[in-house]
């Protein structure tokens, strides 16, 4: 189960509201205002989800920063010629927008980028759970935008 389903887990099944979750994580603030049983009901409730939800992770991602493979400076891509492309033909290709997947919003790709396999592989998990893509000039993801 990915962090973003657990933050949604949390918030809609448990009626707890964690401040983020992501693909891989999710981000519990605790204050000294806060008693010792929340926790205990944080704690449960991501036992029980754990429980709930145990599946083989052999389809999962193991990793997920993508080393960056820069092929122009940010501003050179973002100002250059550029055209649209079906997402699946952009293997390759250089980049010239930014891809982020929110929550949290930290670039997959940056204008400049060259886009690779991995890249393409993360994004689509990405979507297929339930992360929105921010930055394309598609928001669908369909198409990106790439040198020319």
């Amino acid at each position: 189960m990915a962090g973003i389903e657990v933050y949604d887990s949390l918030r809609d099944d448990y009626d707890i509201q964690i401040e983020f979750g992501d693909l891989g994580n999710i981000l519990a603030y605790l204050s000294i205002g806060d008693r010792i049983q929340e926790v205990e009901r944080l704690c449960s409730a991501l036992a029980e989800i754990r429980r709930l939800n145990k599946r083989d992770s052999s389809g999962l991602l193991t990793q997920e920063y993508i080393d960056p493979i820069v092929e122009a400076s940010p501003q050179e891509a973002f100002y250059a010629e550029k055209e649209s492309l079906p997402i699946e033909k952009t293997e390759g290709r250089v980049c010239s927008e930014f891809v982020m997947c929110y929550p949290p919003g930290i670039p997959i790709l940056a204008p400049g980028e060259k886009i690779t396999a991995d890249i393409l592989r993360y994004i689509r998990y990405a979507h297929e759970k339930g992360c929105q893509m921010t930055g394309p000039e598609d928001p669908t993801i369909q198409n990106l935008n790439v040198l020319k």
